[in-house]
C-alpha cells in the first residue's frame, strides 16, 4: 500500500536527536490523556466493528506493518514510544484496508506526513 510505504518514509525520517528520556515520557503521558486517547480508542472501536462485519483477512499485512514500524522507532529511541507508533501504524493500517475514513485519523497521518508523532489535540 502506497500510503503506508509513504507514512513509513515519514517515519523513518523522523528527527529522533531531539527525543531525550524526559521529552519521550511528556509524548508518551500526552497520548494517554484526552482527547487523543479517547479519540484513538474512538476511531480502534469502528474500525475492530467494521472488521468484525467481514471477513478481515489482512491480519499478516497488518503484523508485518506494526513490526515495521515498530523497529524503525526502537532502533532510534527504545521501545516504549515505539510500542504505542506500532498501534497507530495498525490502525493505519486497518482503515485503509477496510476503507474507513475519519477526520481525526486524517489528521493523525499528517502528524506522521509532517514529520511527528502525534499527540495531545490533533
Amino acid at each position: 500500500m502506497k500510503e503506508i510505504e509513504m507514512l513509513l518514509d515519514c517515519l523513518r525520517n523522523i528527527d529522533y536527536s531531539q527525543f531525550d528520556e524526559d521529552s519521550i515520557n511528556e509524548l508518551l503521558d500526552c497520548r494517554d490523556c484526552e482527547p487523543f486517547d479517547s479519540e484513538w480508542c474512538r476511531v480502534d472501536s469502528e474500525i475492530s466493528r467494521i472488521k468484525n462485519q467481514y471477513n478481515y483477512t489482512f491480519q499478516n499485512q497488518n503484523d508485518q506493518i506494526r513490526k515495521e514500524a515498530f523497529f524503525i522507532v526502537a532502533d532510534r529511541i527504545g521501545t516504549e514510544l515505539a510500542d504505542y507508533v506500532s498501534d497507530d501504524f495498525g490502525l493505519i493500517f486497518d482503515s485503509i484496508a477496510v476503507g474507513y475514513k475519519d477526520k481525526w485519523l486524517s489528521e493523525l497521518k499528517n502528524t506522521y506526513r509532517k514529520g511527528r508523532i502525534p499527540c495531545g489535540k490533533l
